[in-house]
């Protein structure tokens, strides 16, 4: 096999691997797979032209994965800290609740 060909098949394995950590959010998975996709990025950068050449559209849709992932995240980081906050109201009800009863 061609080292483009080994490089383009490396980055599809991280697009397709990354894509279903992404759906499934699996964060663990993510953080692994995350140092997968940036060593075959930077193999990717260090090839060849011709090789470099092919894999653009590779590393393109490499950069839209990400920017889903970053998204993702956030909407999951947001979604934590409403039930954080949702969490701490009650509790402070549930404290307030119970000094009153014991006066």
């Amino acid at each position: 096999m061609k080292k483009p060909d080994i490089v383009k098949k490396r980055l599809q394995k991280s697009i397709d691997n990354l894509g279903e950590a992404i759906r499934s959010r699996d964060w663990t998975r993510l953080n692994a797979l995350d140092s997968e996709a940036r060593q075959a990025i930077d193999e990717a950068l260090k090839s060849d032209p011709v090789s470099a050449k092919a894999v653009k559209p590779l590393l393109e849709e490499l950069q839209v994965l990400y920017q889903e992932m970053i998204s993702t995240c956030q909407l999951e980081r947001d979604r934590i800290k409403e039930q954080l906050t949702l969490s701490k109201r009650r509790q402070d009800a549930i404290e307030s609740y119970q000094q009153s009863n014991r006066h």
